[in-house]
């Protein structure tokens, strides 16, 4: 079955490099990574999430046996609360295309 997991990552600023451990996943995997501002994680309640003025985005996210690793990017000029929500499928792929 498909499963979503929602992540505080912390204040953040820059690039960053996180590495997820889950045994659901392994380098065929398909992985899909969200990531946007929201509240500190100082409350039991869910997070409220919002589209602020810093550009915050995820890259290079590369699914291994056992995990996954990615990239969030945070371009402003101090750290600022970030959460991902990561995707997991509960299918694999089913061929393959090349693009040239």
């Amino acid at each position: 079955m498909a499963q979503v997991r929602r992540i505080y990552l912390g204040r953040r600023m820059g690039r960053i490099t996180f590495k997820l451990k889950s045994s659901l996943i392994n380098q065929q995997s398909v992985v899909i990574i969200t990531a946007s501002e929201g509240d500190e994680a100082n409350t039991t309640a869910s997070p409220a999430r919002f589209v602020g003025h810093a550009p915050i985005g995820v890259e290079n996210i590369a699914p291994f046996d056992g995990g996954v690793i990615f990239r969030i990017y945070v371009i402003w000029d101090e750290p600022l609360p970030v959460w991902a929500d990561i995707f997991i499928a509960d299918e694999l792929p089913r061929g393959f295309i090349f693009a040239r």
